[in-house]
């Protein structure tokens, strides 16, 4: 999937907005590595693929007493 940024964006950000998980941002910056190596944050309008695979990574725990 393409995600377009905006001014302003950061790569935990883009994780958050596409995947509801900031924590996926390591799996962005992979895909980019070699269009947007050392950019921290975005000027707006630049593209960026986003991996369609990635799921957001949860885990179930049940409360001891159930």
């Amino acid at each position: 999937m393409k995600y377009t940024a905006v001014h302003g964006d950061t790569w935990d950000s883009i994780a958050y907005k596409t995947y509801g998980d900031e924590f996926l941002c390591d799996e962005i910056c992979k895909a980019n590595a070699r269009q947007y190596e050392g950019v921290v944050m975005f000027d707006g309008g630049e593209i960026v693929e986003v991996p369609e695979s990635l799921s957001p990574k949860t885990e179930i725990i049940k409360a001891p007493w159930s």
